[in-house]
C-alpha cells in the first residue's frame, strides 16, 4: 500500500518542482540562493501546494486500499481483519439495508471529517504561506 501511495507524491511534487517559472530559478542562481536558502524560499514553497494535492490523492488511495483488502478470498480461504471494509462487505452479502447504510455512513463522516481537520488546513497554508508569486 506504502509503495503504490507514494507515486502519487511523487508524481505531484515533480509537476510541482517543474512549474517554478525558468525566471525564479535563474533568479535564485544570480543571487547565490544555496542549500537552506534556497529550499526555503523557492523549492518548498513551489512544491508544497502539489505535494498537499499529492497527499490528500494518495491517503484515499490508501485507504481505500486498506479498506477493500479486509477480505481477501482465494479459493476456499477468506481471510478477514476487523475494520469498516469487513463490517460493510458482511452486511452487503447478508443483504441487511440498515447496516450498510450505518458502514458507508461512518465512512463518509471520516472522510469528510479528515478533509475538514487535515486537509483543508495543509490546502490553505499552501495557498497562503507557501506559494510562488
Amino acid at each position: 500500500m506504502a509503495l503504490g501511495a507514494q507515486w502519487y507524491i511523487l508524481f505531484n511534487v515533480i509537476a510541482g518542482a517543474m512549474s517554478i517559472p525558468t525566471e525564479l530559478r535563474e533568479m535564485a542562481a544570480n543571487m547565490q540562493l544555496h542549500g537552506w536558502h534556497l529550499w526555503r524560499n523557492l523549492i518548498i514553497p513551489g512544491i508544497f501546494p502539489a505535494w498537499v494535492t499529492g497527499g490528500i490523492t494518495e491517503a484515499g488511495g490508501a485507504w481505500n486500499a486498506s479498506i477493500v483488502a479486509e477480505i481477501v478470498s482465494w479459493g476456499d480461504r477468506t481471510l478477514t481483519a476487523t475494520g469498516l471494509g469487513a463490517f460493510i462487505q458482511k452486511a452487503t452479502s447478508v443483504g441487511d439495508w440498515p447496516r450498510i447504510v450505518l458502514g458507508v455512513s461512518m465512512m463518509s463522516l471520516f472522510v469528510v471529517g479528515l478533509n475538514r481537520i487535515f486537509w483543508r488546513r495543509l490546502y490553505r497554508l499552501a495557498e497562503t504561506k507557501f506559494r510562488l508569486g
